[in-house]
């Protein structure tokens, strides 16, 4: 009837009383509530044993005794199979908690006794989801980017999601509960200033490893505009097919992953980032997965895979920041993102992974082949010896703007005139490329 898991726990009777505090820990630690159940045995069916009038006193004496912080649970009895069990239902906020002194996480339906680091590691989590974003940045609201302002402002208008309150700024600010005092709050700043608040790093990497990058580049400014920055490199970046479509005029292309699963991953990773690391977002394009990376470890109980095939209620790191985005509908509803990234990747064969660690959460994409010429075939070439890494830097820049000029080359890759000529030269040769039109106004095709 029931099981054992992550929130809840059997006991067959009261004598195991001090196994219940340290299951309570490490519940409360790993997911903030859970259950205790008094009387089934561990494949869940009822087990008999007595009940006094005191059994509940001893329960309850013994979780005010050995929690710490305390809490103060929900104790009743029931009928299961009439067997009566005693259910402990608690629930608590502020971790890490202790039994007996010693702190305890949950793994599975096992209590684990937690590391010093794991230890530190939670209590610099907790401190962070309690004060970070509602303090003083030190920024004011001269220091809003009216841009981003006023662009976030027409979108959370236009769709509802907020009342006409003017484009003030103070005002704006204000009400959205990113002001402190006079000063912008952490959240305000990451959400609004103008000074550059947070860096992204991005690379396309030649192979499957950071060996050889064909692009690289660093941005700098607010969440609103590096979420845009992100998804646009992205963007630029991935393969397309395309076809005629059933009119046989206009031609239908086809990314190989869908831009609203790339767009919902990038407003995911800014969402539930940590500021306060060290580790910066980074997009990582390799021949075979794109990875998004954002600072902190998976904000949430549960797993991501639980996320992306059951509805569930999101946990938020950085809750002005998620509310914010929410209204002007870069978040849909709370706790949907990996839901809708998972189902556009299902619906178009692109297989996604998560990786969590204790500085960073990355979300990876699989890159799809779509018989299309690929950056694989460009690696095949250079393995091959048929073509140099500089003639591949310059085939992908093609690729990207037949336009390209030779100036715009020697810039971008930065190499002289004439050592730009020889790579073109070369690749005309072995017809990888062809010019089309005059040298002026003319543009280049990959073949």
């Amino acid at each position: 009837m029931f099981r054992e898991d992550e929130r809840n726990e059997f006991k067959k009777t009261t004598s195991e009383l001090n196994e219940a505090m340290i299951s309570i820990s490490s519940i409360l630690n790993k997911h903030g509530s859970g259950k205790i159940y008094f009387g089934l045995k561990n494949n869940g069916t009822p087990n008999r044993f007595t009940i006094a009038d005191s059994t509940i006193r001893d329960v309850s004496r013994k979780i005010f005794e050995a929690i710490r912080p305390q809490i103060f649970p929900e104790i009743k009895t029931e009928f299961i199979d009439d067997v009566e069990i005693i259910i402990v239902d608690f629930e608590g906020k502020n971790k890490p908690y202790s039994a007996f002194g010693k702190y305890y996480k949950r793994v599975a339906d096992e209590d684990r006794e937690m590391s010093p680091g794991e230890l530190r590691s939670m209590m610099i989590d907790q401190e962070y989801e309690e004060n970070w974003e509602n303090k003083s940045s030190g920024e004011t609201v001269h220091d809003v980017d009216e841009t981003t302002l006023n662009s976030f402002y027409k979108n959370a208008t236009s769709c509802g999601r907020l009342p006409e309150l003017g484009t003030d700024a103070h005002t704006l600010m204000q009400k959205l509960g990113l002001l402190n005092g006079e000063d912008l709050t952490n959240a305000g700043r990451m959400l609004f200033s103008k000074n550059h608040p947070i860096t992204l790093k991005m690379a396309v990497f030649a192979t499957e490893h950071k060996n050889t990058f064909l692009d690289i580049s660093r941005v700098e400014g607010n969440i609103f505009e590096l979420i845009d920055a992100a998804t646009s490199y992205i963007i630029k970046n991935i393969r397309w097919s395309s076809r005629i479509g059933d009119d046989g005029i206009h031609r239908i292309e086809t990314p190989e992953i869908p831009i609203d699963a790339i767009r919902e991953a990038v407003i995911n990773s800014f969402a539930h980032a940590r500021y306060d690391s060290s580790v910066q977002h980074e997009i990582d394009i390799y021949s075979n997965r794109i990875s998004i990376i954002n600072p902190g470890s998976f904000a949430n109980e549960f797993r991501p895979e639980d996320f992306a095939t059951r509805d569930l209620h999101s946990f938020l790191r950085n809750e002005l920041i998620s509310k914010t985005l929410y209204l002007c509908k870069d978040v849909e509803t709370f706790g949907s993102g990996l839901r809708k990234i998972y189902t556009l990747c299902q619906e178009n064969g692109v297989e996604i992974g998560y990786i969590d660690s204790d500085n960073d959460f990355t979300i990876e994409f699989s890159r799809v082949d779509r018989n299309i010429m690929s950056l694989n075939d460009t690696i095949n070439d250079i393995t091959n010896g048929t073509i140099t890494e500089m003639e591949s830097k310059v085939l992908d820049l093609i690729r990207k703007d037949g336009s390209i000029t030779i100036a715009q080359l020697v810039d971008l890759c930065g190499r002289s005139q004439r050592t730009i000529t020889r790579a073109l030269s070369s690749l005309k040769s072995k017809q990888l490329i062809e010019r089309i039109g005059s040298n002026k106004s003319g543009i280049w095709k990959v073949k």
